[in-house]
């Protein structure tokens, strides 16, 4: 299907379904369509004027040109960029190299278009960086797993005493660091820690270091030094660790996108779990990208 008048009548259709959200909250970036409102396997997000389209399937080059120029018939925007989400070979239009700056409910956030899989800024989790923000005036913040900080940003914008940022990668260690300085949040309140989380948690036990909330977004896999990581197997002790250095009235917020995902309240220290539905933001609508749970002591 290569049309792309019926392209663009169906974009109108889920960019009608978001307006109301979009324009209420100024938003600048945002999901136009969420993988299966569009017989086309992909999503589309918006970032300040360009288009990111994620392709979940082989698309035949009459398509891509087609719905690239629906999504500049109906947003419109100034560049879009493809991201293969298949484990395919498939061939996209390359686009230049380009950065852009991103607005979110008083935050700022560089956002790189052309040179990873993924941008910078996760859209799916713009609520529960909104409700973290308002529980964090005074607080003392660790975000874990923490990519590029933007947990870390709301937090210290709103208050928060101190933030922590941890993450393995180098590269996100200096992109949070660039995301704080955006901001004008001063390293002296907000530290920025390149190392594994699990070797996190056990250095804060050892310098009796507590926090009021901690954030917890791990990846379904991931490697590190030969040592598999995977969500399911291992959230147990990810939670538990981070339970011995909450403090008596924290929270932890956990979340994944494992679609399989399961709980293992057995395996947990004493612990209460509520899970949070509310928090996906109503432009991923029917299946929720991620799921999110609240744990305390």
């Amino acid at each position: 299907m290569s049309d792309s008048s019926y392209f663009e009548e169906s974009l109108k259709i889920c960019l009608s379904r978001r307006r109301e959200y979009i324009g209420k909250n100024n938003l600048e970036a945002y999901r136009l369509v969420h993988l299966g409102e569009h017989e086309v396997p992909v999503a589309i997000d918006i970032y300040a004027g360009n288009a990111v389209v994620h392709v979940f399937d082989v698309i035949d080059s009459e398509t891509v040109l087609g719905l690239e120029k629906a999504i500049r018939a109906v947003v419109p925007v100034t560049d879009v960029f493809y991201k293969n989400r298949t484990k395919k070979e498939i061939h996209l239009p390359v686009s230049a190299k380009k950065d852009v700056l991103v607005h979110e409910y008083g935050a700022a956030f560089y956002i790189n278009l052309s040179d990873y899989l993924d941008v910078g800024l996760f859209l799916d989790h713009r609520e529960t960086r909104k409700w973290i923000a308002s529980l964090s005036k005074g607080k003392v913040v660790l975000n874990t797993f923490a990519y590029t900080g933007s947990f870390s940003v709301h937090s210290a914008l709103a208050g928060a005493e101190k933030t922590y940022s941890v993450d393995l990668s180098r590269t996100y260690c200096e992109w949070i660091k660039k995301n704080l300085e955006l901001n004008g949040l001063t390293p002296e309140k907000n530290w920025v820690y390149k190392m594994d989380t699990l070797e996190f948690f056990k250095y804060a036990k050892r310098k009796n270091l507590t926090f009021d909330i901690i954030i917890i977004d791990p990846p379904t896999f991931s490697k590190n030094k030969g040592e598999h990581f995977s969500v399911q197997k291992d959230h147990p002790a990810l939670i538990n660790a981070a339970l011995d250095v909450l403090s008596k009235d924290g929270l932890i917020m956990f979340s994944n996108n494992f679609t399989n995902f399961e709980m293992s309240e057995n395996k947990l220290s004493g612990c209460k779990i509520e899970e949070r539905e509310d928090l996906v933001a109503p432009d991923f609508p029917d299946v929720a990208p991620h799921r999110c749970f609240i744990i305390r002591k």
